[in-house]
């Protein structure tokens, strides 16, 4: 989970927002309790469609959704939300442990079965896209499935199987250093009405308003025990393959810019930080699973720079002047908010 220094932290890749930095110096504690909000439910605040086109129309170079796409996506996608759960494996572990079945014995066992668990759910997604309550429960049961281990019950990653792939009823949570009080009315069954109104708002919208709603509605209203935010992670890529689109693997998110969003959008209402950290995101994810342009190097440095002009082009509508870059750019006939054809 998060803790107060971690959210205090300044990135130099996000911009700062003077009245966030101000919340966010004082700890949990001494926060006011920010009790849940129906109004945050809404479509707004989120992502322009203008951004969403934009988004959507950067994948001019994408690669094909095929099976090599999917391998490569397994591991990347395992390792980055794995991270942003705290886990200490590295690609090359995560790779290791996916494709050979070899853990690395120097690190926690729960942190090979939080992998396994991740490559599970997102196999599912590639095979089930439809943006209903049972995927969803179903994703968030295989994030969260301990199968069964003794040495796993002392962990935060997983869960029991009465609450595996269920909303809560009568559990009541409350968020690591966090003023945020999810919502809590135990034996209504608001727990599951709350996630369907939110699946039903998140099937009106654009592919990547979706994406962008679903990550950071799925996750507020906290309707399971745990594993909240790995299931809003996965379940922000439904509209973007069920619409043709490349999805998000989260691959050099940084974290603490990632939990400050959130916590952000929990407290205060505000998506300013967590849309810099989407948008960045689908960024990088769009040229990593990409074919690069003659010329373009695979390095980490080039990828980034590319990135960035792209993340730019998002913000602002500006076409980038950098040629690499333009060629992720989509033409078409009218403007850069046209969906992409599903491939």
């Amino acid at each position: 989970m998060h803790n107060d220094a971690v959210l205090a932290r300044r990135s130099p890749a996000i911009p700062r927002f003077p009245d966030e930095d101000l919340h966010f110096s004082r700890p949990a504690h001494a926060r006011p309790p920010a009790p849940f909000r129906d109004e945050l439910l809404d479509p707004e605040p989120g992502l322009s469609w203008l951004q969403a086109g934009r988004c959507a129309g950067i994948q001019e170079l994408g690669r094909p959704l095929d099976r090599q796409f999917l391998a490569e996506f397994l591991v990347d996608f395992t390792w980055a939300s794995s991270l942003l759960e705290g886990s200490s494996y590295s690609a090359l572990d995560t790779a290791a442990l996916l494709r050979c079945g070899e853990r690395n014995q120097a690190k926690p066992m729960d942190e090979a079965v939080l992998a396994l668990n991740h490559q599970r759910a997102a196999e599912h997604l590639w095979s089930h896209r439809d943006l209903s309550l049972a995927n969803l429960c179903q994703m968030h049961a295989l994030l969260t499935d301990d199968h069964g281990l003794a040495d796993m019950c002392d962990s935060d990653h997983f869960l029991p199987v009465e609450q595996r792939g269920r909303p809560r009823e009568f559990q009541d949570i409350r968020l690591h250093q966090s003023a945020y009080l999810p919502p809590f009315r135990p034996g209504t069954g608001h727990a599951t009405r709350l996630l369907e109104h939110v699946l039903a708002i998140a099937r009106t919208l654009h592919p990547v308003q979706a994406a962008f709603y679903l990550l950071t509605r799925v996750a507020y209203v906290q309707s399971f025990a745990n594993g909240n935010k790995r299931t809003a992670r996965i379940a922000a890529n439904l509209p973007l393959l069920e619409s043709g689109m490349l999805p998000l693997s989260y691959v050099d998110v940084d974290k603490a810019e990632y939990l400050r969003g959130m916590v952000a959008f929990y407290e205060l209402g505000s998506t300013r930080t967590i849309e810099q950290v989407f948008i960045g995101a689908y960024a990088k994810s769009i040229v990593r699973a990409s074919r690069l342009p003659d010329g373009m190097s695979r390095s980490a440095s080039a990828i980034a720079t590319v990135s960035q002009r792209l993340v730019d082009y998002i913000r602002t509508g500006r076409e980038p002047a950098d040629l690499h870059a333009q060629a992720f750019i989509c033409r078409f006939e009218d403007d850069t908010s046209t969906l992409l054809t599903r491939r």
